[in-house]
């Protein structure tokens, strides 16, 4: 039964136009715990002033480790004014660095699955007992003592829909006919930049890591959203949407064109991608597949990324794609420890080779967890500081073995990179010559000139007019520019 003195309030900073499909989840959790949740967006509402309006007495975040800076600043000022309310922060920074629960200010932090975990932990302040014998809650002295996880969740089906009305009732979003949907849980690969080998560590013996959504739970969900919300493109943020031409692809393939029958962009690996697996896709309605490349160099990809794909491998999966009418978006991580300038251009060479429709090629940035992150701080290249660390992955390195030539270097290559896939015939103007100038708005303009034009006739299909494209792209352009600047140091 819901008392409406029960209040949550979840605070986001939204700085991209992707639903957080995690809060949606433990917002659906609490709503089914009988509270009154709400949303303060921080870019377009007044914390403060929601806040007294609202009367919470639980404010929730959930943060990425560039992110979280921002919300600890945000909780100082909230609990100064507002000392009764109690401050919770989940999501991958409280998972991987659950010290941030040493911040006067916050009360406590909830680390890995977070849905149990905050059900019982709304069901303990409503009770008004501790949290010391709550599984994934962590609190000052539970840091100290340890703590303990709970099992993961196995059938994810028996989780309900996640809270889509949060955000989309509340933001921008939801009158943006692009939404994003993910069907699984878990990797099994060991990728040293990401936080799924750390996960698993973490879980070892706790249950099974990689789980999937049935079909019809799938379709259900992007229903759900289709009879609520404008919807013309789907986004599915798995890390891994397709393993393999199986049942459930075959399913899901047969179901979605029948039921759904909207275009839709999804991530998998090269070295996965079979022609079985891109006629079911295709069938489906598959318009985009993202397949991350990550380093031009074969041996960096293998020793120090540790995804061991040949050049041979990517390029072929990108030009099945092409083959059957598909495009295709990929990522590579430049300013890589042990790396040169050199290879990042290598990198943007294999963009080109492997006829990707669009690249980016985001600055490596040593999050806390991941074992490259815990390498470059173990080979004192990066102290960690999160109050530094940027939300942009377009922002100066952070690593000390390159110098500032090189970090500006690296800054123009984030962008340019991108443009000389798109015209590859401009490719080595941009990497002999103007990349090395002094970073300028001018080409951080052409790169979202360029994603603009890419985005709106390849990528996704959002049936939306050239202003509105144009609108949410000069956001964009104003957000990575108003971090640059006021990130300079």
């Amino acid at each position: 039964m819901k008392n409406t003195e029960d209040k949550i309030l979840f605070v986001l900073k939204n700085e991209n136009f992707i639903a957080p499909n995690g809060l949606c989840r433990i917002s659906a959790m609490a709503r089914q715990a009988g509270y009154n949740v709400s949303l303060c967006e921080v870019n377009s509402q007044d914390v403060l002033k929601r806040i007294a309006e609202f009367n919470p007495k639980i404010i929730a975040y959930s943060a990425c480790s560039g992110e979280a800076k921002h919300y600890l600043k945000l909780n100082r000022k909230i609990k100064e004014r507002f000392p009764h309310i109690f401050s919770i922060m989940g999501g991958p920074h409280a998972t991987f660095y659950p010290q941030v629960v040493k911040d006067d200010y916050l009360d406590a932090a909830c680390v890995g699955e977070g849905e149990g975990a905050f059900f019982d932990f709304l069901k303990s302040q409503r009770q008004k007992t501790s949290l010391r014998n709550i599984p994934n809650i962590v609190t000052k002295d539970t840091l100290v003592d340890g703590y303990q996880l709970r099992g993961l969740i196995e059938d994810l089906d028996s989780l309900p829909l996640p809270d889509y009305e949060l955000i989309y009732d509340n933001t921008p979003l939801g009158k943006y006919p692009l939404k994003s949907v993910i069907t699984s849980r878990g990797c099994p690969y060991n990728c040293a930049y990401c936080f799924n080998a750390a996960w698993r560590k973490m879980y070892q013996g706790k249950g099974t890591l990689l789980r999937r959504h049935s079909v019809d739970y799938v379709v259900d969900e992007i229903r759900h959203i289709k009879g609520k919300w404008p919807l013309s493109f789907v986004k599915f943020y798995d890390d891994i949407f397709a393993y393999k031409a199986d049942s459930w692809l075959e399913e899901f393939s047969k179901k979605y064109k029948e039921k759904i029958n909207l275009p839709f962009f999804i991530l998998t690996r090269a070295d996965l991608l079979t022609e079985d697996m891109v006629k079911l896709l295709k069938a489906a309605g598959c318009r985009t597949i993202s397949m991350s490349i990550e380093a031009g160099n074969s041996r960096i990809r293998r020793d120090i990324l540790r995804r061991d794909m040949s050049d041979e491998q990517i390029i072929r999966a990108h030009h099945l794609c092409k083959d059957y009418g598909i495009y295709t978006f990929t990522n590579c991580i430049i300013g890589l420890p042990e790396t040169a300038l050199e290879h990042d251009i290598k990198s943007v060479d294999l963009a080109i080779q492997s006829k990707a429709d669009w690249a980016e090629f985001p600055i490596f940035y040593p999050y806390p967890g991941t074992e490259l992150g815990e390498k470059a701080i173990k080979n004192k290249l990066y102290s960690p500081d999160f109050e530094q660390m940027h939300t942009s992955y377009q922002y100066k390195s952070s690593m000390s073995c390159f110098s500032e030539k090189d970090k500006n270097a690296q800054m123009n290559l984030a962008l340019l990179g991108a443009v000389a896939v798109v015209f590859p015939r401009f490719k080595n103007i941009f990497t002999r010559r103007l990349i090395f100038w002094r970073h300028n708005f001018l080409f951080t303009f052409l790169y979202y000139l360029t994603k603009m034009r890419v985005f709106r006739k390849k990528i996704y299909v959002t049936q939306t007019n050239f202003w509105t494209n144009s609108s949410i792209y000069l956001k964009s352009l104003r957000q990575e520019w108003f971090r640059h600047e006021n990130c300079r140091g």
